[in-house]
């Protein structure tokens, strides 16, 4: 039997060698980095592919939708999978998933076979988040989790502004979509290098053997995701996703219109709006990291919420300026403090991670971002319809009460921070 069946109290984390913790971490940037990659080819390229298929707005928004769908369901799959087979293998399938079904739409290049591989590649995109993190708080001292946790959702800008590049110098958008097998690649590593989470290992060793506390045992025999409804949990479970979806929400009508509303409404040339996208992708990149740095010195619940005032307080800005027509500098201010204050996602995956025992920790996780993803999906189409009579920034602004809805929501929510987390929790 291992050292932690011996010493169930004994953390998980005091197991690993630096160089394993160094590649757990690289491993959950270049999963959730390459997953944004790939989410960002379709906005980036929304122009094109409405002018490839002759579609309006309102159908690109329901093709954003259908991927954000995808999403909802590969997290609930996924998440139960990476607690039953583990996170390392689970992770990489998720990642050949969502990387092979992008490159596939450069060789199927037709709206229906388009709708059905983005809803492939939901699947996988949907699960990586989830699990990149189980690791990340498995592996990691409570010291300096969220410092790390934020480094690794920070890991999207580089990923996004590689994303900007690529739509900016590719002008065919389905050979941009090609270069999207290239997450593959970092499947092969992960699954090389990456070292298997020792909690979970453990967690499985005592429960094949029978050594499980008898309260563990019995909640065990139910599937992980029975157990987060249970009275223990549901309280997290269900918090953890209206918080999710309201942050979500926010930041899909952001992301998804946003590019559009430069090049249509303002009528930036390809370069202009790059380079305002590349400054945003900047200001997240920071606010990210030091969202997760301010959350391990105030605590999650608290950092969040100052993260999130801030969101809304430049929302409010975007949906006055937007109704008062102001020119582009105003509205590109504006657009950089909305990018400051969604640095809120940087503490999503270790607070979550840390309200769930392992056992379940990835599908709890799991749960409350691609459910509350998933329901958020409706945000590119809602912008969408809405643009037809109120206009692009009109649909935007609707962010504004996305953000309320998470304030609230996140008055009840836990923190612990500093949790020690080992196989028995």
């Amino acid at each position: 039997m291992g050292i932690m069946a011996q010493n169930p109290s004994l953390v998980g984390n005091s197991l690993y060698t630096e160089a394993e913790k160094r590649n757990i971490i690289l491993a959950a940037c270049l999963g959730w980095g390459l997953e944004f990659f790939d989410l960002q080819l379709l906005a980036l390229y929304g122009p094109q592919i409405m002018a490839y298929f002759g579609i309006d707005k309102a159908n690109f928004g329901m093709l954003v939708t259908v991927q954000l769908i995808g999403t909802a369901l590969g997290g609930l799959l996924f998440g139960w999978l990476a607690d039953k087979y583990g996170r390392k293998r689970v992770l990489t399938w998720t990642i050949l998933v969502f990387s092979i079904s992008t490159a596939l739409v450069a060789v199927f290049p037709f709206l229906t076979a388009i709708f059905i591989l983005r809803f492939i590649t939901g699947l996988g995109t949907g699960g990586e988040w989830a699990i990149g993190f189980s690791l990340l708080n498995e592996v990691w001292t409570p010291k300096r989790r969220g410092l790390m946790g934020g480094i690794v959702q920070a890991s999207i800008w580089p990923a996004y502004a590689i994303a900007i590049f690529v739509s900016s110098v590719v002008v065919d958008w389905r050979v941009g979509f090609l270069l999207g097998v290239l997450p593959a690649l970092a499947a092969l590593w992960v699954r090389i290098k990456c070292p298997e989470s020792k909690a979970w290992l453990e967690y499985n060793e005592l429960k094949k053997s029978g050594n499980l506390p008898k309260e563990i045992k019995e909640q065990s025999k139910r599937s992980p995701m029975t157990q987060l409804f249970l009275k223990d949990m549901i309280k997290h479970t269900i918090l953890g996703t209206i918080i999710v979806f309201g942050g979500q929400y926010a930041y899909y009508v952001f992301s998804s219109w946003m590019p559009t509303l430069f090049t249509e409404t303002f009528q930036l040339s390809p370069a202009a709006k790059a380079n305002i996208l590349y400054a945003g992708s900047a200001v997240s990149f920071i606010s990210y990291i030091l969202a997760g740095w301010a959350s391990d010195k105030w605590g999650r619940k608290k950092a969040f919420r100052i993260f999130a005032y801030t969101g809304l307080i430049a929302y409010g800005l975007f949906a006055l300026l937007n109704y008062l027509g102001m020119p582009l500098g105003p509205i590109v201010v504006v657009y950089m403090a909305i990018s400051f204050g969604i640095g809120f996602f940087g503490i999503f995956g270790i607070w979550f991670g840390e309200l769930f025992p392992t056992r379940v920790r990835a599908s709890g996780s799991s749960f409350c971002y691609s459910v509350g993803r998933g329901i958020a999906s409706i945000a590119p189409a809602i912008a969408g319809f809405l643009s037809v009579k109120y206009g692009l920034g009109g649909g935007i602004s609707t962010g504004f009460i996305a953000i309320i809805v998470l304030l609230i929501a996140s008055i009840w929510m836990n923190d612990r921070k500093g949790r020690e987390i080992g196989a028995i929790e």
